[in-house]
């Protein structure tokens, strides 16, 4: 396993917001199922089509553990850990691209705009530092 000392700063800065994000998002909307009025319960995407009620959570406990595999994969520089990062990435782009060809709901780009800087702010923290993963 890898030390913190081998690790870059910014795949440390990914780790953490990975963390964050699964905390303060995904966690949260399985704690608390945020309530959209189109719903009228909890809500989840997966490749662009929505799906509702318990399917919902459990899309959010699928994706709790995809990202604490992703953070415990940067934070000890695995291999996978790169692999799965360009994975997530290619999921998030497909999938917000679906959503927004099937439900035109432009009124809510800014979701899709919020998921383009995510990708690009978790591949430029990680990409310059590809090689050493798994050494």
């Amino acid at each position: 396993m890898k030390t913190t000392s081998e690790r870059p700063p910014s795949i440390t800065v990914a780790a953490l917001l990975i963390a964050f994000y699964a905390v303060m998002v995904i966690l949260w909307d399985i704690i608390a199922p945020f309530e959209r009025p189109y719903a009228q319960g909890p809500v989840s995407v997966v490749l662009g089509f929505r799906v509702y009620g318990m399917w919902a959570q459990l899309v959010h406990g699928l994706q709790l553990v995809v990202a604490l595999a992703l953070m415990y994969g940067l934070w000890t520089m695995q291999r996978w850990g790169w692999q799965l990062v360009i994975g997530v990435t290619g999921y998030m782009l497909l999938s917000v691209s679906m959503w927004i060809t099937i439900y035109q709901e432009f009124q809510r780009f800014f979701f899709a705009f919020f998921y383009l800087i995510v990708v690009n702010v978790l591949l430029a923290l990680t990409f310059p530092h590809r090689e050493k993963f798994g050494e």
